[in-house]
């Protein structure tokens, strides 16, 4: 399912390094795990989460690629830009001077003034938000590129290492003690002047539906950061819910594995999303193929918050629906997490220093777990690099109404929805392979049980808070066996069968 590991091939290693250190971890099984498996997606590189106020939400079909950038020039001459011009020895012949925009992690809006002498490489980097500027210094050899990141007090505060080819720079940033990383991918472009570009914009959400063996089929896919496809594959003659997880390449295709509820790979997928209101899925699985043709039902944009500076960092990846109460609920969560952590961040503040280079850092990322023409369900998940455990939020919308479904709307009232949802936990979760086998992991689950609830195609999900370690662990109850409690004029009678 969309949740059980987070389906987000997230970044290469030194981004791993750089999530890790979120929260003790921030994403190992959610957002780890499948770069660890890149055999099984077809050997593709590993890659991956999170603005300002985002448009209206809107139902048309999203592309699949971000805007185009503006063509830049091959390079201008050293004189437009003195201050790249004034790093250089006096008298020194430039080759070039250009600059570039991109983000790091696919989240952060960066800009580059570059210069080349030939040998040398220096120049600035540019938070477009906060405006915090960093000087470059380094070399570039054919396309190796090596950089020194130096703060205004000349000390080495970060080292970038990668690739200039073309007008496309792609590197890895490290911190000075080679203990946090970021992915830097940034494009030339004709002016330094920043954009402030929306963090979310080449990213969506997309809704298809397909007929498969006189049966329906329903699949979500979620574009997030670096190019990671995360989202689920409901196959009703299979009666499973399949969690997918995976990438989309820059011409389009996508590979993409779907997973069991054990984590296991079930079949490998492939198809292409040039056309996305038509896509054809190949399953191959257990020596089985499959051809689903699917039609993008809805899509829905995303809103996404970011900020950082010298030594923090805040990012939000959020989905924005067609019902504006909806949005308005999903705002508030989102509005008060970023508020806290504005107010810890300026508390913890200290001195800029290349000790604390990047080390105030939280972000959100959501999962989609059930989208229907009437509902929109799935998790909110809050991690800092400050606390030692996440925060998490389940929102079950009513797209008709734009009002969140409760217990009290599901159950009967006589009857005690929460205390039956604790002792069906209780009696299931020893039947978890990780409960025998890992005191630890059993001494977490009994001390935080599962707290949230999500609606699902095949059943109610019962789901943890997300730990660092050992992920979002979910439990599903069949409707067949919860439809005795239910009110009958509950507002997902269509799935209670």
């Amino acid at each position: 399912m969309m949740n059980f590991l987070n389906w987000y091939f997230i970044r290469n290693y030194t981004i791993i390094c750089h999530n890790a250190l979120i929260s003790l971890n921030l994403n190992v099984l959610r957002h780890i795990l499948p770069i660890l498996l890149p055999a099984a997606l077809f050997m593709l590189p590993a890659s991956s989460l999170f603005a300002q106020k985002d448009k209206p939400a809107t139902t048309k079909p999203a592309t699949t690629k971000p805007a185009t950038p503006t063509k830049p020039a091959p390079g201008v001459p050293a004189t437009k830009d003195t201050t790249v011009a004034g790093l250089f020895e006096p008298g020194a012949k430039l080759q070039w001077v250009k600059f570039f925009r991109g983000r790091f992690d696919d989240v952060s809006e960066v800009v580059l003034s570059l210069g080349y002498d030939g040998s040398n490489c220096r120049g600035f980097l540019t938070y477009s938000k906060s405006q915090e500027r960093f000087r470059l210094n380094g070399t570039l050899e054919g396309v190796v590129l090596l950089l020194e990141e130096l703060d205004d007090k000349n000390q080495v505060s970060g080292r970038i290492t990668g690739s200039l080819q073309g007008e496309q720079l792609v590197a890895d940033w490290m911190n000075a003690p080679n203990t946090l990383g970021s992915r830097l991918e940034v494009q030339e472009v004709t002016t330094k002047k920043p954009i402030n570009l929306h963090c979310g914009d080449n990213k969506w959400i997309n809704r298809y539906v397909a007929r498969w063996n006189n049966a329906r089929v329903d699949m979500v896919l979620a574009r997030v950061n670096n190019s990671v496809l995360n989202g689920y594959l409901w196959i009703e003659t299979d009666n499973k819910t399949y969690a997918l997880a995976g990438k989309i390449s820059p011409d389009d295709h996508f590979e993409m594995q779907a997973l069991l509820p054990n984590g296991k790979t079930a079949a490998h997928l492939q198809g292409s999303l040039k056309t996305p209101q038509a896509v054809e899925c190949n399953w191959v699985g257990s020596g089985e193929k499959r051809a689903i043709k699917m039609t993008m039902r809805e899509s829905f944009q995303v809103g996404c918050l970011e900020y950082a500076d010298y030594s923090s960092s805040y990012d939000a990846l959020y989905p924005r629906t067609r019902n504006e109460a909806c949005n308005k609920t999903l705002d508030a969560h989102i509005n008060e997490w970023v508020a806290q952590c504005k107010t810890t961040i300026a508390a913890q503040k200290k001195p800029a220093a290349p000790a604390t280079r990047n080390t105030l850092r939280a972000s959100s990322w959501y999962d989609v777990t059930c989208w229907t023409e009437t509902l929109f369900c799935g998790y909110l998940t809050f991690s800092e690099s400050w606390k030692s455990e996440t925060e998490g939020h389940a929102f079950n919308f009513d797209l008709r109404t734009g009002k969140e479904i409760t217990f009290d709307d599901l159950f009967n009232r006589n009857f005690n929805a929460k205390e039956w949802f604790a002792e069906y936990s209780r009696k299931e979760s020893p039947k978890m392979s990780k409960f025998a086998a890992d005191p630890k992991f059993r001494e977490w689950l009994n001390r935080e049980g599962f707290p949230m609830f999500s609606i699902r195609r095949d059943g109610l999900e019962l789901s943890t808070i997300f730990h660092p370690i050992y992920g979002q662990q979910y439990l599903t109850v069949p409707y067949a066996t919860l439809k005795p409690y239910m009110r009958k004029d509950n507002p997902i009678a269509d799935l209670v069968k």
